[in-house]
């Protein structure tokens, strides 16, 4: 069981709202954080690229505060979660007017309901307004765990304060629609505040045009400036006017603490028992460095096709060519039969590639056309020829099968027993 009392004032309340506010532009829910000598919301926006942290001193800040965790002894604590709208609803904006007007209030008193003997527990509100009328609130909460950011301000070695009125002048020229902020340091004793917008298109269309605005700033104008000149920060223009609106209403100076671009930066404020802590992620560059060259993706794409060319030629140079097949000994037998009945041969067409998966036209059409028998490699004939040393008697010849019967020795043959005179009645 959790026990936890604090009574506020009406400017101590007026706070809260402006606080409530605050963190409302960063995130749907506030978490709180309650130990035995401080108050804490805290507030991380969906990104995760900004942290807030706003404490209330237990003895500064309010009239009476009492916090006793149900565990975790003098470091215990009790956190919980709940919507900014719902407490929004109740910390009104005008919670306090020294003209006493209708909606001031005296006091507020805060309990949590959280006992063994109750159904419910509740964050309970009672504002308490003039001519004794109290308003009653109970707000429903999540138990939550709460982290912190961690920053190290020893190793954030730039920094710059100004007065919040000051800088809210400045914020004053930046564009509606900029979304960045680029903070640099020039090296001719002028700070630069840039708010910008880049230019987005889809195509021809353009989504966002491109938007800048820059407000320089005389160093000698800061509390106190002690930045790495040509230093580039980066960071949200939001999340910045938001810091910056809220220090404005506790009319107090603003710090700021970073170390170099891609590192953490941290604003912070306060006063009379309220500490304040914005920790935004940061991107940016020095201007002294030389930018890095993009690689060409195009000529080493070209250069590795050359290489792979060549690399290909000389080992198809390499490569041993492969003998043409044996001639068929049918083939050899006619050709030395009948040496001069053979046609002209055509051309011999340029190699193809070894290394092609697919059939050159020539020869996928060559096997599709129709027998030619004016081809004498296809052609069923007379062998007419005196060449009587290489076949004695006459025979018919097929290039797809041997026409005659070879012996062991092809000198051997039977005589012819009748002349080819005597046969032409026969046809």
């Amino acid at each position: 069981m959790v026990v936890l009392n604090f009574t506020l004032t009406p400017e101590a309340a007026a706070k809260v709202h402006d606080l409530l506010v605050c963190l409302g532009k960063f995130s749907d829910a506030v978490a709180i954080e309650a130990r035995r000598d401080r108050f804490t919301f805290t507030a991380l926006n969906s990104s995760k690229s900004a942290y807030a942290a706003l404490t209330l001193d237990g003895k500064q800040f309010f009239i009476s505060y009492e916090c006793i965790p149900s565990h975790g002894g003098p470091d215990g604590r009790f956190t919980c979660s709940m919507y900014t709208k719902a407490l929004l609803s109740v910390f009104k904006g005008r919670l306090y007017d020294p003209l006493g007007r209708d909606g001031a209030i005296d006091r507020c008193e805060v309990s949590v309901q959280d006992r063994p003997d109750q159904a419910e527990c509740r964050f309970i509100v009672k504002m308490v307004c003039n001519q004794g009328v109290i308003k009653t609130y109970k707000l429903t909460y999540e138990a939550v765990e709460v982290m912190h950011a961690l920053f190290d301000k020893n190793v954030a070695k730039n920094r710059w304060s100004m007065h919040s009125s000051a800088m809210k002048e400045y914020i004053e020229y930046f564009g509606t629609k900029t979304e960045m902020l680029d903070i640099f340091a020039g090296e001719d004793g002028r700070a630069v505040f840039k708010s910008y917008t880049e230019k987005i298109s889809n195509g021809k269309e353009i989504l966002k045009h491109p938007l800048v605005t820059a407000v320089a700033v005389n160093t000698s104008d800061f509390e106190d400036f002690n930045v790495q000149p040509g230093l580039h920060i980066i960071i949200s223009v939001k999340d910045f006017k938001a810091i910056v609106i809220h220090a404005d209403t506790l009319k107090t100076n603003l710090k700021a603490y970073y170390s170099q671009p891609t590192r953490p930066l941290q604003f912070n404020y306060g006063c009379d028992g309220f500490l304040c802590e914005f920790t935004l992620m940061t991107s940016g560059d020095y201007a002294g460095l030389t930018p890095t060259p993009a690689p060409q993706i195009s000529s080493r794409s070209d250069s590795r096709a050359q290489s792979t060319t060549s690399e290909r030629t000389e080992n198809r140079g390499k490569r041993p060519e492969m003998p043409p097949p044996a001639e068929p000994a049918s083939r050899r037998t006619a050709r030395r039969r009948n040496p001069g009945s053979r046609r002209a041969k055509s051309p011999k067409q340029g190699d193809p590639d070894p290394e092609s998966l697919f059939v050159g036209r020539e020869e996928e059409d060559r096997s599709w056309d129709p027998v030619d028998y004016n081809n004498e490699e296809e052609t069923l004939g007379w062998d007419a020829s005196a060449d009587h040393e290489a076949a004695i008697f006459p025979t018919f010849r097929d290039s797809g099968s041997l026409s005659r019967t070879e012996t062991e020795d092809n000198n051997e043959a039977v005589a012819p027993t009748q002349r080819v005179s005597q046969i032409k009645g026969l046809w």
